[in-house]
């Protein structure tokens, strides 16, 4: 059977995001005992050599390197930023109540290119954007089971992933993959550093929190390499929509590992986000 690119896309995307909640189920897990910013600057700092040895391992070492600095650094420590704020949102929240707000990502896009870049917004976006806040609000019903700092961590992670994707509509990059991917890598790995050597310091690994470093690491990496793959070889509005598989990811590594459960209205709420994505998405690719 011969998949076509759209599913070879998507299958990719499928993986990618797999390999993205293991490494932050091993954030959550390994922050129960562990500085958060310890754990992440170990993490980070792997993913970035590995990034490393296999730009040079396949002859590619110079793209590591940005030709565009002030775009690649300025959005790169924006994406460290984005990164760091989740994962102090997976230590306090489910796994999954975090991946629900992530799923706010293409609605946030869609509004700062209305208010921002000045887009005349078409009756599908409104209606997304609207519907997308809706599911917010039935997902966590904040009157009933509280909305926390955790919370509004994970819906600032997604605006700032969002304004991320803006600056490469508004300035589409001449970078390579691998600067563009390594880059917050290495900004992450240096504040997450700084951070932890002026607070708690290094902490001592045993073997298990090291093979657990070393493993979330590898994910990182593989899973970045994965998702620039999938969107070289599929269509982008159509593998975009499989970033809502992270929760089911997240339902199971939660459950597995930590004993979670989803509430009923956490599904309603994400199937009503899922939809108003895609509504967006749809749009988005209609006028493209």
């Amino acid at each position: 059977m011969i998949l076509s690119d759209n599913l070879r896309g998507a299958l990719l995307a499928v993986c990618a995001f797999g390999l993205f909640s293991v490494a932050d189920t091993i954030v959550k897990y390994e922050s129960q005992s562990l500085p958060v910013a310890a754990v992440t600057v170990m993490i980070t700092s792997t993913a970035t050599l590995l990034i490393a040895l296999y730009g040079f391992g396949i002859g590619r070492g110079r793209a590591l390197v940005p030709v565009m600095p002030a775009f690649t650094l300025g959005r790169g420590a924006l994406l460290a930023t984005e990164t760091a704020i989740i994962y102090y949102a997976f230590t306090i929240v489910p796994l999954a109540d975090v991946y629900v707000l992530t799923f706010l990502t293409p609605i946030f896009v869609s509004l700062i290119a209305i208010v921002a870049l000045g887009e005349r917004p078409s009756p599908l976006v409104a209606v997304g954007v609207v519907l997308g806040f809706v599911g917010v609000l039935v997902a966590f019903r904040p009157g009933d089971m509280g909305f926390g700092l955790g919370h509004f961590a994970a819906a600032g992670s997604a605006l700032i992933f969002a304004v991320t994707l803006v600056m490469i509509r508004i300035a589409p990059p001449r970078e390579s993959d691998l600067a563009l991917v390594i880059c917050p890598m290495i900004i992450l790995a240096i504040g997450s550093g700084t951070l932890t050597v002026l607070t708690t310091g290094f902490p001592a690994l045993s073997i298990r929190d090291l093979a657990l470093v070393l493993l979330a690491g590898f994910c990182l990496f593989s899973g970045n390499l994965l998702i620039v793959r999938a969107y070289r070889v599929g269509a982008a509005s159509f593998v975009a929509p499989f970033q809502y598989c992270l929760i089911f990811w997240g339902a199971f590594n939660g459950w597995l590992v930590f004993g979670e459960s989803v509430e009923l209205f956490t599904w309603i709420g994400a199937a009503i986000i899922i939809v108003a994505g895609l509504i967006v998405l749809r749009s988005d690719r209609t006028n493209a």
